[in-house]
């Protein structure tokens, strides 16, 4: 048994995707999810060139060796690029391992540890109220746990007397009970972030996602030791070594990564283990980028070990309409009188792709939006 054939697939139901596809010499089929934003044409390039020419012909029941194959065998290791290629593999190489043994990808990373996974909601909004009715809706669908945001994601939203006074207004409009996210996408500097986290001190967050850039990992040391805040980090990291060290020296409470950026499953996996024995939950990324096939694979992974603490929702069908639904079949599913995602138990990831009509939907070259500060200087984006 062998893999046969190994093709990358971009598309855009609403949405650009970059999809792994792994067929077997027996005929089964595997799907991963590669997805960059913004950088998916580098990560075609690298799945073509470099990373599917290595896979084929291996043996797909083989995941950690074709891993560290992929990782360690070749000169130039880790980077968001070839990390995100090596993701989607090794997602396609889980789907590939549980249709061929005819069980559920969570069944063979321990079996299930929860019924489902809790899930967040994103309820930003440009104004207090705005959020807050966002808030109510999620709320009245059983999603009890809410990332409050003012502003625009793509704009600037680190007004540090806006972000702190609104959300402990949105905190005394919602009450003790929702438990609350905000997100300040790695954009303030050690000094912003301190300030803000000691500010939200009364909103009593779940968490502060992505206080600080990602490069300098000692200034969360100071972050750690100046609030009670709890802090999450982690979609910013390619490579799961980065995560380690605001793990071992428990300066995180809540794991962020993403599946299509850190290693896929596997990486995923290990890295939750390291966490949980330095009391760090998981709180795995799951934005409208990361595709149904990403989501299925970091559910799989949160029913499956015992450190879960909850995992970001999107509905597509929000976004992009039923466009998505066209390309995508199964997959996780949201159980609200739990406020929850599950997955099927069907052999693999529980996802099917229609490879005919993700080809329809041509991919439509974009750009993450530039960000510059009121003097005309490059900002954080």
């Amino acid at each position: 048994m062998a893999i046969r054939t190994g093709d990358v697939l971009l598309t855009n139901p609403g949405r650009n995707y970059v999809l792994v596809r792994l067929e077997t010499d027996d005929g089964l089929v595997g799907w991963g999810d590669a997805t960059l934003n913004g950088r998916e044409k580098a990560v075609e390039a690298a799945l073509e060139h470099h990373i599917l020419p290595e896979v084929e012909g291996s043996d797909p029941d083989r995941v950690e060796d074709t891993w560290q194959e992929l990782f360690r065998g070749t000169y130039w290791r880790g980077g968001p690029v070839l990390n995100s290629a090596l993701s989607g593999v090794d997602m396609a190489l889980w789907d590939l391992k549980g249709k061929r043994a005819g069980e559920p990808v969570y069944s063979l990373l321990g079996g299930r540890t929860r019924d489902y996974a809790t899930v967040y909601k994103h309820c930003g909004d440009d104004s207090v109220d705005a959020v807050v009715a966002n808030a109510e809706t999620a709320l009245d669908r059983g999603i009890d746990h809410l990332r409050v945001n003012l502003g625009d994601p793509a704009g600037d939203y680190l007004d540090l007397d806006r972000v702190v006074d609104g959300v402990n207004e949105i905190r005394y409009t919602l009450g003790p009970e929702p438990e609350l996210i905000v997100d300040i996408h790695g954009r303030a500097n050690p000094r912003e972030a301190r300030r803000i986290a000691a500010g939200l001190e009364p909103a009593d967050l779940y968490f502060l996602e992505d206080p600080l850039r990602p490069e300098n990992k000692a200034t969360f040391e100071r972050l750690r030791d100046s609030t009670t805040t709890p802090l999450a980090m982690g979609e910013l990291f390619s490579n799961p070594w980065e995560m380690r060290p605001l793990i071992e020296n428990e300066q995180v409470d809540f794991l962020r990564v993403d599946l299509a950026h850190v290693g896929g499953i596997t990486a995923a996996k290990k890295l939750a283990t390291i966490a949980e024995h330095h009391y760090v939950e998981t709180a795995f990324h799951g934005p409208p980028d990361l595709s149904p096939v990403g989501q299925a694979a970091s559910v799989h992974v949160d029913v499956s070990i015992p450190n879960f603490g909850v995992q970001e929702l999107t509905e597509y069908d929000e976004y992009y309409g039923d466009t998505v639904g066209e390309v995508f079949s199964g997959g996780a599913t949201l159980d609200e009188s739990v406020g929850g995602l599950d997955v099927p138990d069907e052999p693999g990831l529980g996802i099917e792709v229609d490879a005919e009509a993700a080809r329809g939907f041509e991919y439509e070259q974009g750009h993450l939006p530039k960000r510059r500060a009121a003097d005309g200087s490059v900002a954080d984006w």
